[in-house]
């Protein structure tokens, strides 16, 4: 039978296959061939064991979820105050991995110190203004997902758990107080699980604090302009061809943080991300 991995635990899997759900451990097999599995998976499986896995439209390594439509990047305009590193970090990964990111701006009944409603706004993505606790915004939003697999992604305490709940009341997850002291939410969310939506899938994920380039293979910084959309208008006029966008000569891009067409804050953190991802090591250009 074929179906597909809605929620993994400690090895075990569950499995939706024709409306009904299967429990199943993988086989052997996958493990030897050092195979992992992940939510979303669409899998062979017979008799309680996962036989194959099916080849995948795309992989997030984190939030770990596999052949996703879109990846929904939840942002609190405050309480907590936005991590602007983190949100274009999200952006850029999933563009990476093959997913459309679009971005869910909750708890829009606060205040926005950081203005992140116009800034990403402008910046060609899907942005959906959003209270999930009154329900504001919420409808289009629900429309926005239907037919499609999409999984909510964040830093804890941005209300991911309660943004599904208002999306897809049947869904009822658990949620918890944002930390005072911290400024982090609880992590109520502890493990990747999918939910039947329409059409379509809901995934709710944990948050985190880390999230690297390494795992999902962007190793070649020289691609990393390319996942700006903002920069997309500039980068064909860089004096260099080779142009990495920092202090070299006649940069257009530069150019045009310094004019206001690029948002600054969006430019220091590609500047932060080429530094991180770092230059090709020798036996990585071999690959």
């Amino acid at each position: 039978m074929e179906g597909i991995v809605i929620r993994g635990l400690g090895g075990l899997y569950t499995v939706l296959s024709q409306g009904e759900t299967f429990d199943c451990r993988g086989r052997g097999g996958l493990k030897r061939n050092r195979n992992i599995l992940y939510v979303g998976d669409r899998v062979e499986f017979e008799n309680g064991a996962i036989e194959e896995i099916l080849p995948r439209r795309n992989v997030l390594p984190r939030p770990p979820v596999a052949n996703l439509d879109r990846l929904g990047i939840v942002i609190a305009r405050s309480d907590p105050l936005p991590n602007l590193y983190t949100v274009d970090k999200l952006a850029v990964i999933s563009e990476h991995c093959g997913v459309k990111p679009f971005l869910v701006f909750n708890k829009s009944d606060l205040d926005d110190p950081l203005n992140v409603s116009s800034v990403y706004s402008s910046l060609g993505y899907s942005c959906f203004p959003v209270c999930a606790r009154t329900g504001e915004g919420v409808e289009e939003l629900r429309s926005y997902l239907m037919g499609k697999i999409t999984a909510f992604a964040g830093l804890s305490g941005v209300g991911k758990s309660t943004l599904l709940n208002a999306i897809a009341p049947d869904l009822v997850r658990e949620t918890g107080e944002i930390s005072r002291k911290l400024q982090r939410g609880k992590h109520t969310t502890r493990a990747v699980e999918l939910f039947p939506f329409g059409d379509g899938f809901l995934a709710d994920t944990p948050g985190f604090s880390e999230l690297e380039f390494g795992p999902c293979g962007l190793i070649d910084r020289s691609l990393l302009a390319g996942y700006f959309p903002e920069f997309e208008p500039y980068l064909t006029e860089c004096f260099f061809r080779d142009c990495a966008h920092g202090r070299e000569k006649d940069c257009a891009v530069r150019r045009a943080v310094e004019e206001g067409k690029i948002p600054r804050s969006r430019y220091e953190n590609y500047l932060r991300m080429y530094e991180e991802i770092g230059p090709l090591r020798p036996w990585e250009t071999e690959k």
